[in-house]
């Protein structure tokens, strides 16, 4: 089949929008396309949270691929999409690489905050994937709310440039490109599954987490050619993760 991926020539602004991955999945949006928004009023989240933007100079990203079921592993187009959003990262803010990692699934931490967050919404059709990546970053801010203090954070320590954002989002398109054709090389996932992991939150952490309809407790072994986490138990037991429940936390 044919792969659709983001063409750099297809990306709209928007001023302010509901929400960019409903945006983008009207159906006469063309697959390739890709969007930024100044301001967006209804971000989604995983499960039923709300993606909120914070700050003065917020990434509001969406794009629209679509891949073939055969080939791809949707747990590892997730994480995948994490490393070519930190990839990006630390070409803008290289500052940014002894601080700032990914925490499986799909986020981007630093130090101990969030910063970003990514949405993989996908729809199975006809033995393809029609899928729509989501990407919210927090680049600078002044404050953040009250309630988000210990959980939240901004990448940068000043604002943007002029220009930048649009820059950082352009290289953002060709990060996320080269992610998913490096899923179709086997070997080279293996390869790229190393880097994700020097670069991981979770290296070597004890996490909690509920499975199979109890509560156990592990150290992190790393993470699996399909994008599982690999957990070590207390009693000895190895386990894959394909997702972390609302109970999973760091000891």
């Amino acid at each position: 089949m044919q792969y659709r991926l983001l063409k750099p020539e297809l990306g709209h602004r928007l001023p302010t929008v509901n929400s960019t991955n409903d945006w983008i999945r009207n159906p006469e949006i063309p697959f390739g396309s890709w969007v930024i928004a100044e301001e967006q009023t209804a971000g989604k989240g995983r499960g039923s949270n709300v993606w909120q933007s914070l700050g003065e100079d917020p990434l509001i990203f969406s794009g629209k691929i679509r891949l073939s079921a055969a080939e791809i592993s949707l747990p590892l187009v997730s994480i995948f999409i994490s490393s070519a959003l930190l990839k990006t990262i630390f070409r803008f803010f290289p500052e940014r690489v002894d601080d700032t990692t990914i925490k499986w699934p799909n986020d981007i931490y630093k130090n101990e905050k969030k910063v970003a967050g990514i949405l993989v919404q996908s729809e199975f059709i006809n033995g393809v994937y029609d899928v729509v990546i989501g990407i919210g970053l927090n680049f600078f801010g002044k404050q953040i709310p009250d309630p988000l203090q210990d959980k939240a954070s901004f990448l940068s320590d000043t604002s943007l440039s002029e220009g930048e954002l649009e820059r950082f989002a352009n290289q953002l398109v060709v990060e996320i490109n080269q992610a998913i054709i490096t899923l179709l090389d086997p070997g080279q996932v293996l390869k790229d599954l190393v880097w994700i992991e020097e670069h991981s939150l979770l290296k070597n952490k004890v996490i909690e987490t509920e499975w199979e309809e109890r509560m156990v407790r592990g150290r992190v072994l790393g993470i699996d050619e399909l994008g599982f986490l690999l957990i070590m138990t207390e009693t000895g037991q190895k386990i894959e993760l394909m997702d972390t429940s609302p109970k999973f936390r760091i000891i």
